[in-house]
């Protein structure tokens, strides 16, 4: 076969590199958003996917989607939460940056398309980089120990009704070393009091 040229041809594997460019750093709130996806299984319900839209800046959960599936629309449902409660006077012109993972729903055409539409600039963790999304990756795993990992569940209501409180128990009450241990609602409370002082 390989004298007469029948033989296929192997495809020869580069190891795939980290990134070398730095993490973004944010000099102010909703300027980098983190947003990512876990799952976890509950007794008699089966898996149940939760989507996190965090603000780098402040530490906040700016958004979130609950469900049994994860399909593009729930990581829309999540995004549309936070621009709707950040931006209640519309997102576009503020040049929000959304970072994710390189997976099928944020890379899927409808939701680069919003991302787009909405004028947010997405960017992508690079492949074999742990740090890219580290914040939002953090922040989720917050929330598996202050609530998922600690209950046990008979309904979705319950699963909604207790991740509902732990975020915002998370967001109004929870001190961060990073934010001069203020509470991200706090920290971003003083941030926006202190720019209207000086803007003055």
């Amino acid at each position: 076969m390989r004298e007469n040229n029948l033989t296929v041809k192997q495809k020869r594997y580069q190891a795939k590199r980290i990134s070398n460019h730095p993490k973004p750093r944010p000099t102010h709130p909703n300027q980098w958003w983190g947003i990512d996806m876990t799952k976890f299984m509950v007794d008699q319900i089966g898996w149940i996917y939760l989507v996190v839209v965090l603000d780098w800046y402040t530490r906040k959960i700016v958004g979130y989607h609950l469900d049994l599936r994860c399909k593009t629309a729930d990581w829309l449902q999540a995004l549309d939460q936070a621009v709707n409660n950040q931006f209640p006077d519309g997102v576009r012109n503020h040049h929000l940056h959304l970072m994710s993972d390189n997976g099928s729903q944020p890379t899927s055409v409808s939701f680069m398309k919003a991302c787009c539409t909405l004028q947010i600039e997405q960017a992508f963790t690079s492949y074999n980089n742990p740090k890219g999304n580290a914040n939002t990756e953090r922040v989720i795993r917050t929330l598996k120990e202050e609530s998922i990992w600690i209950n046990e569940w008979n309904g979705l209501d319950q699963v909604q009704r207790d991740i509902a409180k732990c975020i915002r128990d998370y967001n109004l009450l929870n001190p961060h070393s990073m934010l001069n241990y203020l509470s991200p609602v706090e920290f971003e409370t003083e941030w926006f009091a202190n720019s209207t002082q000086k803007a003055a």
